[in-house]
């Protein structure tokens, strides 16, 4: 009898040991699902997507640099195939699609840009009236080169891109006194140029991207809108 009930109750702790396995494995499996699905931008704009030094930088405060780069690579891909641009997004040349380079592009140009930015007003630097002409000019000209639906899509606010090429305007400023004083080319200190990357590690600079947040995004797909879904987020 007691033999009987000893074994009703390894029964019962094992049917519970698999029961409790089995959920942990579903709910890993939901957190890695869930994980992988596409954040809407616009509502998520609060979320860290990058953090440069101590400084985070939100989705809101890229917003401009993923409006801009949509609008850069969609200019090609209607080139491209007027008919099916999305194509091109997926197109994979140089080891890497041209939505991930394109995501990676705006990434690096925001941090570039901020930390120009951080510079220039350490340094007092402010615009001149003739440059804040000069910036009203190309808002004016950004504002009207995007497509149509890229107006209608926007994440943020018309303000909150203004106010971002504000802060660009001031980043090159930085960008063109640091070229003269290391007495070397404009594109030097470019978001990809060498003296740049130089200058991150002379000042330690340590940049880490939220990839939980940054990789969520589908890029492409954000101010613009294709027939099918540019996803290649399993390549990243």
């Amino acid at each position: 009898m007691k033999g009987a009930k000893k074994k009703t109750s390894d029964r019962i702790i094992r049917v519970l040991v698999i029961i409790t396995l089995v959920s942990a494995m579903v709910l890993v499996a939901l957190m890695g699902y869930q994980s992988r699905q596409s954040l809407i931008y616009a509502e998520n704009l609060d979320k860290t997507a990058v953090k440069v030094g101590v400084q985070e930088l939100t989705l809101e405060d890229l917003a401009f640099y993923v409006l801009y780069e949509e609008h850069s690579v969609e200019e090609k891909a209607r080139v491209y195939d007027e008919e099916n641009p999305m194509s091109f997004w997926n197109v994979h040349t140089n080891q890497v699609f041209i939505k991930l380079k394109a995501q990676e592009t705006a990434m690096n140009m925001a941090v570039h840009d901020y930390l120009f930015y951080d510079e220039a007003l350490k340094c007092g630097m402010a615009l001149t009236e003739e440059e804040k002409e000069l910036l009203e000019s190309r808002r004016t000209d950004f504002w009207e080169d995007l497509y149509d639906e890229q107006k209608e899509n926007l994440p943020v606010s018309y303000e909150t891109i203004n106010a971002a090429m504000g802060k660009i305007a001031l980043a090159e400023k930085f960008q063109q006194k640091m070229a003269v004083e290391q007495g070397t080319t404009y594109a030097a200190y470019s978001y990809d140029g060498y003296d740049y990357e130089q200058w991150l590690k002379e000042n330690d600079i340590k940049v880490k991207v939220n990839h939980k947040v940054w990789d969520r995004i589908n890029f492409g797909n954000i101010t613009l809108v294709h027939d099918e879904q540019i996803s290649l987020g399993d390549e990243k």
